[in-house]
């Protein structure tokens, strides 16, 4: 689960610092970067000219921006896997249906990372895009593919990124956690209720192969004043089945192969 490289090289940590800091900022002058990641103006001028030479980076005045040439990197990292592509589609078809932010999701470096969202109303506003790392304890996604991962690796990640409370609502403790887990199998849906941000609520199945090894999860995001009891009940059956079908459909795809 954890990987620590033995001699890793410091060029490249820096340049991987600039570009993660160059996206949280949306972009920068050699001065705010420098400043932001604490190292000197002239080697971050060394990183983005670099960078901008091979169009990775662009340079409008003296400002410089991600290119969108990570685009195609971040695509093809994206379908490396079955998941993205035949999770897609049934996650437009259950954001069609109910009208709710979608989210197809899955597990990388003991994180949540969101491969797909897709939403009918583009005014509602949440804190996370596709591509984005979340705490898994703390997130109905999160919470569906952790129920299904071996004790192993359940104890390597909280050892790594801890419990961390993002809400009064959040589950800070190993025992808490085992509980909601152990219910999340037996009802193949985890409810998210207000645990990483207030006002926002969540419901996600876990997508398993035919062995129910953990793939990913899909979910269903909304208001917090619309995700009531009744209308959980209405939605699990909703991420079940959608769960379900991305399963049945990568499992037929996997057979054809051989």
């Amino acid at each position: 689960m954890t990987y620590n490289a033995k001699n890793p090289v410091s060029s490249d940590q820096t340049l991987l610092t600039i570009l993660e800091r160059m996206e949280r900022m949306g972009g920068g002058t050699i001065q705010e970067i420098a400043a932001e990641i604490d190292i000197t103006e002239s080697t971050v001028h060394n990183h983005l000219s670099t960078l901008r030479q091979e169009k990775y980076v662009l340079k409008e005045d003296d400002r410089y921006y991600l290119g969108l040439r990570f685009l195609a990197l971040g695509e093809a990292a994206r379908n490396q896997g079955p998941l993205y592509t035949f999770g897609r589609p049934e996650a437009d078809r259950i954001c069609a249906k109910t009208g709710e932010l979608t989210n197809l999701a899955t597990i990388e470096s003991g994180r949540g990372v969101y491969l797909y969202r897709t939403q009918r109303d583009p005014d509602v506003r949440f804190s996370t895009d596709a591509g984005n790392y979340h705490d898994l304890h703390c997130s109905a996604t999160g919470k569906a593919m952790l129920a299904f991962l071996p004790e192993k690796v359940l104890d390597e990640i909280i050892e790594k990124h801890g419990l961390t409370e993002y809400t009064e609502n959040t589950i800070t403790s190993r025992e808490a956690l085992e509980s909601e887990l152990e219910r999340v199998q037996n009802d193949q849906f985890a409810k998210d209720l207000e645990e990483y941000e207030k006002g926002l609520r969540c419901i996600a199945s876990p997508i398993l192969d035919e062995n129910d090894q953990m793939l990913g999860a899909i979910s269903l995001s909304g208001p917090a004043m619309k995700f009531t009891d009744d209308y959980y009940d209405e939605l699990a059956e909703a991420v079940k089945s959608a769960a379900n079908v991305i399963s049945l459909n990568i499992t037929r795809a996997e057979e054809s192969r051989y």
